[in-house]
């Protein structure tokens, strides 16, 4: 029996590599997202430690200059929290986006596989089959036709 081959290995191959693709996509956008993350904590903490500092130099004793410069710093930089936050949530978007679509090519390579699976054990099948059968001529040949030879009917 001639050995067994996946009709659609091609297929499954192709499948394989664009859940490949997907997964690297996912992986590098995992990435961003927690670059951009850290991005936005160490941001919020610079802001924080910036208003500390405004407080204490308030309490201080620091010109009115001073203080309008600490304000627009301040300022600044709770901008730049709510521009990360902004990219933060574009970022898990896209994060999203590249789950689904790993998850769809996954699904994919998996109904292939399982094709590729039951077509291997309907083959092993057959080849069991055709063993036995095999098997079971080989017995009638050994054991059936040479008592018809002799005359004798009993085994």
């Amino acid at each position: 029996m001639p050995e067994f081959r996946f009709r659609a290995q091609a297929a499954l191959d192709l499948r394989q590599r664009q859940e490949d693709d997907a997964a690297s996509v996912l992986a590098r956008a995992e990435a961003e997202f927690a670059r951009i993350a850290a991005s936005r904590s160490a941001a919020e903490a610079e802001r924080q430690a910036a208003q500390g500092g405004r407080l204490a130099g308030q309490r201080a004793g620091i010109g009115a200059g001073a203080l309008e410069w600490h304000w627009n710093w301040i300022n600044g930089l709770a901008a730049t929290v709510a521009r990360l936050g902004t990219e933060l949530d574009t970022q898990r978007q896209a994060v999203d986006a590249a789950d689904r679509h790993w998850r769809e090519a996954r699904r994919r390579r998996l109904a292939l596989e399982r094709l590729r699976d039951r077509a291997a054990r309907r083959h092993q099948a057959t080849e069991q089959r055709a063993e036995r059968h095999t098997i079971d001529e080989l017995a009638r040949l050994r054991f059936v036709l040479p008592d018809a030879a002799h005359g004798r009917d009993e085994p």
